[in-house]
């Protein structure tokens, strides 16, 4: 999805900014319609927008804004189907690394360019989503892989695949970075040396201020 708006940046500098405060609302009926236009297609105009949900598109642009604040909406990005800009057969490979190689094999998997999702199960299985140049996997694998660090793998060259994005107000429980409590409408955002973080309560917000400022002091 292209983001349509701007975010909040760093100061470039170790210096704390002063915490900017202001109050969060949990998400509405109409919060949760646009994000799903959204989920649908990120170009879509404020104003088509504004007709669906019943609202201005000024009034749509502030939600948004509203939804980037508060870490809802985290960014924007772009879907490609690789397998139309060249040659290539999307596949889906499951590997069984040995026990003790599971990270290694991961992590040597996921740095392959080709490698678009990694998932690993909870018995060590791992399974890759990736979009294949005309070359056999054994091939594709050794280039980046020991395969002595597996136990096997399987793969299944993929005909066809759908995605659906559904949102939905248990979708999205924002938790307080200092006591992992879910938080709800009385709590508060605070913009701390360029980063928005989101906090319970105030208490909360200024452990984590004292926290942030005896760590700075001590780099001092």
């Amino acid at each position: 999805m292209i983001q349509d708006g701007s975010t909040a940046t760093g100061s470039g500098n170790a210096d704390m900014i002063p915490p900017t405060t202001f109050g969060m609302r949990s998400l509405d009926d109409t919060d949760l319609e646009i994000l799903q236009l959204l989920s649908n297609d990120a170009r879509r105009p404020y104003s088509d927008i504004a007709d669906h949900v019943g609202l201005t598109p000024p009034a749509v642009s502030d939600r948004v804004n509203r939804l980037e604040e508060q870490g809802v909406i985290r960014g924007f990005t772009v879907d490609v189907d690789q397998s139309l800009l060249e040659r290539t057969l999307p596949v889906l490979i499951e590997l069984q690394p040995k026990p003790e190689a599971v990270t290694d094999v991961y992590e040597s998997v996921a740095a392959l360019e080709e490698a678009e999702h990694v998932f690993e199960g909870l018995d060590g299985s791992l399974i890759v989503y990736a979009t294949l140049p005309e070359t056999d996997a054994r091939s594709w694998l050794e280039s980046g892989l020991d395969l002595t660090r597996l136990l096997g793998y399987d793969v299944t060259v993929l005909n066809r695949s759908s995605r659906s994005l559904g949102v939905s107000a248990t979708g999205f429980s924002l938790e307080c970075v200092v006591c992992g409590k879910a938080i709800t409408g009385n709590g508060v955002t605070a913009t701390v040396d360029g980063e928005l973080k989101q906090f319970c309560c105030s208490s909360c917000e200024s452990r984590y201020v004292e926290r942030y400022e005896t760590h700075q002091n001590a780099l001092e």
